[in-house]
């Protein structure tokens, strides 16, 4: 099989000849393996994925691309300061072996500033976004699986615009403006990813985490009134242009709680159900055959700070948990930091990935693997 093959045929919840894989990393350790594999991405944006051996291929479009904002340097406006098309300005926070961005400003923190606030066209914004996308579709769809990515979709959206504390705050004592916001960033997101639906992914990919480690971020009733139907909705517009479409969700923390309203919604992948907060056996017991799922090598445990055969039990008990009968796409369940283990722990998310993921998945033998400790065989 190919990797589309090998996608697809997970997305139908049937086993394909290897466990899909897919990762997620920080630049600063994605640099030092691009150097150390002589990698040249100059001309292909994918190079490093193609040469990693990952499945899916995806860039990002929407809210969340203001997260790459301190690395382009056309949007610095100051000293480590940067400002995103939304007016949303950040700040790149310089650490021991990388860096990271952090909110500084949110144009929307004063209610007074939206009326006078211009909301950006997707389309002018973001039209070297949809070049890639088209480049890419031509190039590598019939390799590759492509996924859209329009990920801090909605709920995110609203409050990188307009605070965090601000947002809640308005959900409550200001319903009808945040009813607006909701559905203004709404509009946008659901803009880009029929333009990526008609360009011809496989799979769009929204997301928002609306549920912290402890459980929701908002009361579940407003979650069901507010934002849930704008999720079917867009749902139902997608899917207008290409009825075979999938929906990918991002949503981090303990998210035990809403996965049913997920699946109503008619969300097919559920991403990264975060390993430390989550029973993921129990989940992949009751909805393994309603959603795949797309992760959950742990990050903030493992792959920052374990060592090698740490990282290479991981990877086996997750495969062991999850993939048995398809529907299981592994991968980091966030982004791999920049610390002293990533860049070698990485190598051994690979190597492990390598050694455990051939179809079918024996249990047996993997249990009897982690008994008898041969992970360098």
């Amino acid at each position: 099989m190919n990797s589309r093959e090998r996608i697809l045929t997970t997305l139908n919840h049937e086993e394909p000849d290897k466990v899909p894989i897919d990762s997620w990393m920080a630049p600063e350790a994605a640099e030092v393996i691009l150097e150390g594999l002589n990698i040249d991405n100059s001309k292909d944006a994918f190079a490093f994925s193609k040469v990693m051996g990952n499945d899916l291929l995806y860039s990002t479009i929407g809210f969340c691309d203001g997260f790459s904002s301190i690395l382009k340097e056309e949007r610095k406006i100051g000293e480590n300061l940067y400002q995103d098309d939304f007016k949303i300005k950040w700040r790149k926070k310089p650490f021991k072996y990388g860096s990271y961005c952090e909110f500084v400003e949110h144009p929307l923190s004063d209610m007074n500033a939206y009326d006078k606030y211009v909301w950006p066209d997707p389309y002018e914004i973001y039209k070297d976004g949809f070049k890639l996308y088209d480049d890419l579709i031509a190039a590598d769809s019939k390799e590759y699986a492509i996924l859209g990515g329009c990920a801090c979709t909605m709920f995110e959206a609203c409050w990188y615009l307009r605070g965090l504390e601000n947002f809640l705050t308005d959900l409550y004592l200001n319903k009808d403006f945040a009813i607006e916001l909701l559905d203004r960033t709404m509009e946008i997101s659901l803009k880009i990813s029929k333009k990526l639906v008609s360009q011809g992914v496989d799979i769009i990919w929204w997301g928002d985490d609306v549920a912290n480690e402890r459980g929701p971020y908002i009361n579940p009733k407003l979650f069901k009134e507010l934002i849930k139907p704008r999720y079917a909705k867009m749902v139902d517009e997608v899917k207008k242009i290409n009825k075979n479409i999938k929906i990918a969700f991002h949503c981090d923390g303990k998210i035990d709680w809403v996965i049913e309203d997920f699946i109503d919604v008619g969300f097919d992948i559920l991403n990264p159900l975060q390993p430390d907060v989550n029973d993921i056996a129990e989940i992949k017991k009751k909805y393994g055959k309603d959603l795949v799922f797309w992760g959950n090598v742990d990050t903030r445990r493992v792959m920052n700070k374990g060592t090698f055969k740490d990282v290479a039990e991981e990877v086996r008990h997750v495969i062991e948990v999850l993939s048995p009968g398809g529907g299981h796409i592994l991968c980091t369940n966030h982004t791999v930091q920049a610390s002293e283990r990533a860049v070698d722990n990485i190598v051994a998310y690979y190597w492990a990935a390598e050694k455990y993921r051939n179809y079918p998945i024996n249990v047996a033998k993997l249990k009897e693997t982690k008994k008898l400790d041969v992970y360098f065989t």
